[in-house]
């Protein structure tokens, strides 16, 4: 397939595109595994948070075509060279470790300053999980968590001279995981093989525990691709049973709040 500029395809398959069309991918195939192989067999395949969660991520999708793609464009500052790297594989590795290291940092970081879990406890309100809960963010969530590839690869890091596919590749991982991560999909932790997977690899099973309802007393499992950042810095929270509930607490409010509500109010101390 001939991808270079001057190819007619080019115009159709850029980067946005592609990552779109993996994410999309990443919800409906983790879904239907989900359905086969349910970590939860009385979840039906179509539920009211599904619908909300599809509805939410359609009401962003505009805010990355508009606000995202100005700020990816406009902020090319490029701090430091990258020129010491020998090429694309080494590129995706460090692009691939740094950002993951910074959704660790900000997803912690949500969860523990107040202002920012004020915003970010509207993901932990549903109390099913399947695939399209990533979906499931306040605006104020989205942006930060669109801010942090903004900064590092282009006001941070020189990316100029790199292909826009190595970049492309390392987001489209995250987007897979983020699908694969909130599946409702079976894993049964006593396996060698999903022990060995869990202890590198973010899975429904790690996940589950990082969605418990009992968040105020296991509050961990940050990590977005990669567990280890959670090991290394303390927060891995992991049990070999499931939780008993997903959600918040009801001292939260927003249990039994429309989403749409809980996105539109004014942000308020929890």
């Amino acid at each position: 397939m001939d991808l270079s500029p001057d190819s007619p395809l080019a115009a159709i398959w850029t980067p946005a595109a592609v990552g779109a069309l993996v994410q999309v991918a990443s919800v409906l195939g983790f879904a239907l595994l989900g359905w086969v192989f349910p970590r939860d067999p009385a979840q039906p395949l179509l539920h009211r948070d599904l619908g909300m969660n599809l509805l939410n991520g359609a009401v962003l999708y505009p805010l990355r075509l508009t606000v995202v793609a100005w700020a990816a464009g406009a902020l090319r500052l490029g701090l430091l060279p990258t020129d010491a790297l020998p090429g694309p594989w080494a590129q995706g590795l460090v692009a691939f470790l740094l950002l993951d290291l910074a959704r660790y940092g900000l997803h912690r970081a949500a969860h523990r300053v107040p202002l920012l879990w004020t915003f970010h406890r509207v993901h932990h309100s549903a109390r099913r999980l399947d695939s399209t809960t990533g979906l499931r963010m306040h605006a104020a969530d989205f942006l930060q968590l669109s801010a942090l590839p903004i900064l590092l690869f282009g006001v941070l890091l020189d990316t100029a001279a790199w292909s826009p596919w190595v970049l492309t590749a390392v987001f489209g991982i995250g987007a897979v995981f983020d699908g694969f991560q909130h599946a409702n999909l079976r894993l049964p932790w006593s396996s060698p093989l999903v022990r060995a997977w869990s202890a590198v690899l973010n899975n429904p099973h790690f996940h589950a525990w990082h969605h418990t309802v009992d968040g105020a007393e296991i509050d961990g499992n940050y990590g977005n691709t990669l567990t280890i950042w959670d090991r290394l810095f303390g927060s891995d929270v992991t049990r070999p049973t499931l939780p008993r509930a997903f959600g918040v607490a009801a001292d939260q409010g927003l249990r039994e709040d429309p989403l749409g509500w809980q996105l539109l109010r004014p942000a308020r101390p929890a």
